[in-house]
């Protein structure tokens, strides 16, 4: 991975280069943004310019043995520790173990996502029931090979680098063992940690990273990518993809099953008639769907009411939706304003999170439609006084 070969992210390379031509390159970093902004990418591009023995101005040369290796993940002194499961039959698992299949996905996708990866283990790894439920985590004895592994003597590098791929992931022994290195860090040794959710990191790990923050891929920028793809489907598919431009280069109108914006408008119709015999319908094919698919309709919600905000409040432009979007909106956005819009985007942001947590999707969905009902009457009441 070059730095030419990211979309975007100028002046955050131009940082990074000057830093290593500067020589004020930190022990330990965090490259932190949203899903699919290409800090993994970044990180190893980033990675290979340390230890390219014929640097250019602005990228690795490419064809030294040290970039051969880089490109294909295969250094001696490049380490990369990443989510793995625990399962009935290895309690253990080490990065290593899987990590020929990661480099795989990595190569195929630079902007690899954890659900990306989650399901490819999930696949490729798991048999049993009772594992393919389990998180992805890193654990303690992940980090204690890597403590083995710093204790070697360097093969060839100028730097020694180990990736740390969703750090946010590590259980709280795993962070305390890892802070033990951050303490004393190495010589010659550059830790990255590449997060989603740096929140989610102990303060006193977070304290001694230098920290890079990647902005998501902006609108405009996804849709570029596809040489100005301009299909209502596509442009859908951009705007709710909130700039991961991992999902964008993997669009395939062919291979998804797209029917948001029927259960939206079926949501809000059945909300908005306080219909609940068909809100208990709707809320269990809802939940059927995976937690995947659940997110991406919840985000997809919250679009299209924000999408609702700006006609109010913007001469009534739709110019960013679908025909089938603006047939719906242009009656139904009146309900969505001042009174009750903060409310129903709060309750659609913590159904996300519950999802996430794996909270039971069945009320969480049905609570959801029960809550619109309460919202969306408000705007009613609101219009007659």
């Amino acid at each position: 991975m070059l730095f030419k070969d990211i979309i975007g992210l100028e002046k955050t390379k131009e940082q990074l280069v000057l830093s290593h031509q500067k020589n004020r390159v930190a022990h330990s970093q965090l490259f932190k943004g949203p899903k699919g902004s290409g800090k993994l990418a970044l990180a190893l591009a980033y990675a290979r310019f340390l230890n390219c023995k014929n640097p250019k101005d602005k990228d690795s040369c490419k064809s030294c043995d040290s970039c051969i290796q880089f490109s294909k993940l295969s250094h001696p002194d490049l380490h990369i520790i990443f989510p793995v499961v625990k399962t009935t039959s290895n309690k253990f698992p080490q990065s290593s173990e899987y990590v020929e299949i990661w480099k795989k996905e990595f190569l195929k996708n630079p902007y690899l996502s954890l659900s990306n990866w989650s399901n490819t283990f999930r696949s490729e790894f798991l048999e049993k029931v009772s594992d393919k439920k389990k998180e992805l985590a890193i654990y303690s004895h992940q980090i204690t090979d890597i403590n083995r592994k710093l204790s070697l003597k360097i093969f060839s590098a100028k730097h020694r680098v180990i990736i740390i791929w969703m750090p946010e992931k590590m259980n709280l022994q795993a962070s305390n063992k890892f802070l033990k290195i951050l303490e004393e860090p190495p010589k010659k040794t550059v830790l990255i940690f590449v997060a989603q959710d740096s929140s989610n990191l102990l303060k006193t790990i977070l304290s001694r990273l230098q920290a890079t923050n990647i902005k998501p891929y902006t609108i405009q920028q996804t849709i570029n990518i596809r040489n100005g793809e301009k299909t209502e489907e596509f442009l859908k598919f951009c705007r709710i993809s909130s700039g991961d431009m991992g999902a964008v280069l993997n669009y395939n109108i062919d291979t998804i099953e797209d029917n948001d914006t029927e259960n939206f408008i079926e949501l809000m119709r059945i909300s908005f008639k306080s219909n609940f015999s068909k809100i208990s319908n709707w809320s269990d094919e809802i939940s059927a769907k995976t937690r995947q698919d659940q997110v991406k309709f919840l985000t997809y919600c919250l679009d299209l009411i924000r999408e609702c905000i700006i006609y109010n409040y913007s001469n009534h432009n739709l110019a960013s939706t679908t025909n089938k979007e603006q047939e719906f909106l242009k009656n139904f956005a009146k309900f969505i304003h001042e009174q009750n819009s903060l409310s129903i985007i709060d309750l659609f942001e913590e159904a996300v999170k519950n999802i996430k947590r794996n909270a039971n999707a069945k009320i969480i969905f049905f609570n959801l439609s029960l809550e619109l009902v309460k919202l969306l009457k408000l705007k009613v009441k609101f219009a007659e006084n």
